[in-house]
């Protein structure tokens, strides 16, 4: 069967772009180095004449399908497309595509998912796993599969990782609220079995509850801290258990900003004023936390640093190959200061 000859071409591209077919080939599979310049107008190129490569001989005679696998708890949640759109910015430059993935945190779908991104031949994962243990993860993509965990940053890891370092934004949080006189912290976290959860929670049980801070009187207390699901509705409820209390908490630290948003949402129904009654204060920094009233103290999460880190790991993983060692990415965090707390 001949070529329709109005199909779009690398000759053509190539002509449009005022560089060789060969420099437009090698700006497509990456396996040469192409100056940003010449890339810019090879992009502009393909983006004007709508040229599509044929995909398919390609990864037949490379074996690799250009395409990343994305697999999250919820892209509902605001952090997750920000995450996202971070791995997406700089995959696309090198040719690749990424399909997303949601699990709502269920351990069979986190594991189903799985085998069908690698059944499907993608050349990478990238996941933040919550049912599923990162060794399971990491047993389900097989051993030479370029996977990057987010959230962890644990030596023991069989997978590169991206974290953040939540310790550092929630100490911030704590010392300051105690500066302004608050003794007495609860704390909401996801679901008990959410390793992200557990990983928050263990930032908040070492933020500042030490030191100076701790001979001032801090202390965690078991009794204010609750658990709930990721999500508006489940930060309402576990506030309200908190604020019911006779001795309830001064202030209410949260794992996410939707939980720290449901918290606001209980505290209003309550008749507390926040952040006079009650302080509040989320964490990723979500737009959202800007748009609610009051406006959301949170802790700055970057995410998009996240996926630009993820994407640059899942590069250098491939280029390198799985005998490299595992690399540990830990992005700072920091608190930003707005009405609720």
């Amino acid at each position: 069967m001949s070529r329709d000859p109005d199909r779009p071409s690398i000759a053509s591209v190539a002509a449009a772009a005022g560089v060789s077919p060969t420099t437009v080939s090698h700006a497509l599979s990456g396996k040469r180095t192409v100056s940003a310049d010449t890339r810019e107008r090879i992009l502009k190129a393909i983006e004007e004449q709508n040229y599509r490569p044929n995909m398919v001989a390609r990864s037949l005679r490379s074996r690799k399908t250009q395409s990343v696998a994305l697999v999250f708890v919820d892209i509902a949640n605001p952090y997750y497309p920000a995450v996202a759109r971070g791995v997406h910015d700089v995959l696309a430059i090198e040719g690749y595509v990424s399909f997303i993935g949601n699990t709502d945190g269920d351990a069979e779908t986190e594991r189903r998912l799985l085998e069908e991104m690698t059944a499907r031949g993608v050349d990478g994962v990238v996941m933040q796993p919550m049912a599923l243990s990162a060794a399971e993860v990491r047993e389900i993509v097989g051993p030479a599969m370029p996977l990057v965990i987010i959230g962890h940053e644990t030596s023991e890891m069989p997978a590169d990782c991206v974290g953040t370092d939540d310790t550092r934004g929630l100490t911030e949080a704590v010392a300051h609220l105690a500066r302004k006189g608050v003794r007495d912290f609860g704390f909401i976290d996801g679901p008990p079995e959410s390793v992200t959860g557990s990983l928050r929670l263990t930032g908040f049980r070492a933020a500042g509850f030490r030191g100076a801070v701790a001979a001032a009187g801090l202390e965690v207390r078991e009794r204010w801290i609750e658990y709930g699901p990721f999500a508006r509705d489940g930060g309402a409820a576990a506030a309200a258990r908190l604020l019911d209390r006779a001795d309830r908490p001064r202030a209410i630290l949260c794992a996410n900003d939707l939980i720290a948003i449901g918290a606001l949402e209980a505290a209003r129904r309550a008749g507390l004023r926040v952040p006079d009654d009650i302080a509040i204060v989320g964490f990723d920094d979500i737009e959202t936390a800007d748009l609610v009233t009051p406006r959301l103290t949170t802790v700055v999460n970057p995410a998009s640093a996240v996926g630009d880190a993820c994407a640059r790991t899942i590069l250098w993983r491939v280029e390198n190959g799985p005998d490299a060692p595992y690399r540990r990415t830990v992005l700072p965090t920091r608190l930003v200061v707005r009405e609720s707390a």
